[in-house]
């Protein structure tokens, strides 16, 4: 261990730093904390209590976040839950606090040797994600059969699993919720979350939710049984009778205009000025009417017009969301191949709040952040680079601008590798990008020299 004053490497048993006199007896009490809850956790991991065994050893590393043995077990229970992306993060940063730890880079190349695994990670996040967002969007039906994707990817994602069961829960089919929350007990059996819908179940579901109802089959009927045969054909006569018939309703429809019609013409007036009156009353108030039930619609088309653009920007969000993890993952792999320089440009336009999980933003710190040393270093080898391949140094330049923005250095050198290439206009762009940083440094003053020559140089002097 190290002395927390003088930094000094001592033996685990000592008591007192032999450099400076510490007292270590706090260290030690620790230690020895952090070392009971990860023997809680563990205990708690083997009976497959995953939920305690999470807060066991979450409390652990408060108390030490350099024990990797519980920082490893914690990444370990959360594969199992589902959460691949909280478990890489643990095993990185136990990686980053103990360089020599095999079991975390053992765990890391496991994942990402396995690009079949690393594909449905890819698919799972994005199909919750996706199944999120139309549950909240109020579209249940395809909610469902997104997280039937998810769960068939990944039959261990316990979140997923809990928003199925939900979604079953408020559908009615308490069989199918009853299913999947049996099965995932298994997983963790004190998962407080499983326990509470299943309490709730218990409840409204009868034993006939968990019996699978068959079928029945429909009888076959024969698709003939209504046809009836047909006489042999004959030739009929020709009759008098409809002639007969078209007489007497002539006659009939005669004598009805004479008793029935012709005494009501002959009346003064069919409406008398109140019934005009009350006619008019009564367009007044359907025209009302009318006018009431256009205002309703333009309310409900405002309406309607609201909720689209909600289920839009939710939409946008997930796709947004599930973008951000994709490079997180991705930078997580090339940080852990040794490439921090990829991994810090790959998430260098996105933020912490762009992580919605503690782990996820607590691993972003890790890969974003470059010391001061190793960009100098990258600098260094840029600056070889361009004897050999302009091209590979401009890459090279261009990721450690993205990660380290501003540097005087690396904008002239951008500038000297586009003047070799003839690109004039980019290499006064970045020649007058390294001027405005910083005036009177050899930078400054070499930039402002080979402006000069391109024709676009303020030809000052520098003291």
């Amino acid at each position: 261990m190290k002395c927390p004053r003088c930094e000094a490497v001592l033996n685990d048993n000592v008591l007192t730093c032999s450099f400076c006199g510490q007292d270590l007896s706090v260290i030690h009490y620790v230690r020895r904390v952090s070392a009971a809850y990860y023997n809680q956790g563990l205990e708690k991991a083997k009976v497959r209590d995953l939920t305690g065994a999470v807060v066991a050893l979450k409390k652990s590393l408060e108390y030490s976040k350099e024990n990797a043995d519980a920082r490893n077990l914690l990444g370990l229970v959360y594969y199992e839950m589902g959460e691949t992306v909280a478990a890489l993060s643990e095993w990185i940063l136990s990686q980053y606090f103990n360089p020599g730890d095999e079991r975390a880079d053992y765990f890391i190349n496991t994942i990402q040797n396995n690009p079949t695994s690393l594909d449905a990670l890819d698919q799972t996040i994005k199909k919750y994600n996706a199944a999120l967002a139309s549950a909240q969007a109020g579209n249940e039906d395809l909610a469902i059969i997104q997280l039937k994707k998810v769960v068939s990817l990944n039959p261990r994602f316990l979140r997923a699993a809990h928003l199925l069961s939900l979604l079953y829960i408020k559908g009615e089919e308490y069989g199918k919720a009853y299913k999947v929350l049996t099965r995932i007990k298994k997983i963790d059996t004190t998962n407080t979350t499983t326990l509470r819908y299943l309490q709730e179940l218990s409840e409204v579901m009868t034993i006939e939710d968990t019996i699978d109802t068959p079928v029945k089959k429909r009888s076959k009927r024969d698709p003939l049984e209504n046809v009836r045969p047909v006489g042999s054909y004959r030739e009929e006569r020709r009759s008098m009778m409809p002639f007969i018939y078209l007489v007497i309703g002539l006659a009939v429809g005669i004598a009805v205009c004479f008793i029935l019609i012709r005494p009501t013409l002959n009346r003064k007036s069919l409406t008398t000025g109140s019934e005009i009156a009350d006619v008019s009353d009564q367009l007044s108030v359907k025209e009302t009417q009318i006018a009431s039930l256009e205002a309703e619609n333009e309310d409900l088309q405002e309406q309607i017009d609201t909720l689209q653009k909600t289920i839009e920007d939710a939409d946008t969000l997930a796709q947004q969301q599930t973008e951000n993890y994709e490079k997180l993952i991705k930078a997580a792999y090339k940080y852990v191949s040794g490439d921090h320089l990829g991994a810090a440009s790959a998430v260098s336009k996105n933020k912490k709040k762009d992580f919605a999980l503690k782990e996820a933003k607590s691993l972003y710190e890790t890969i974003s952040q470059i010391p001061e040393e190793e960009i100098n270093t990258l600098v260094a080898t840029a600056r070889d680079t361009i004897n050999t391949s302009y091209d590979e140094a401009l890459k090279q330049l261009k990721a450690i601008n993205k990660v380290a923005p501003g540097r005087q250095d690396v904008l002239y050198l951008m500038g000297r590798c586009y003047h070799y290439k003839g690109d004039t206009d980019k290499a006064k762009e970045y020649y007058e990008k390294a001027i405005e940083v910083e005036a009177g440094t050899e930078e400054a003053v070499q930039a402002d020299r080979y402006l000069t020559e391109l024709g676009g140089g303020n030809n000052t002097d520098t003291e």
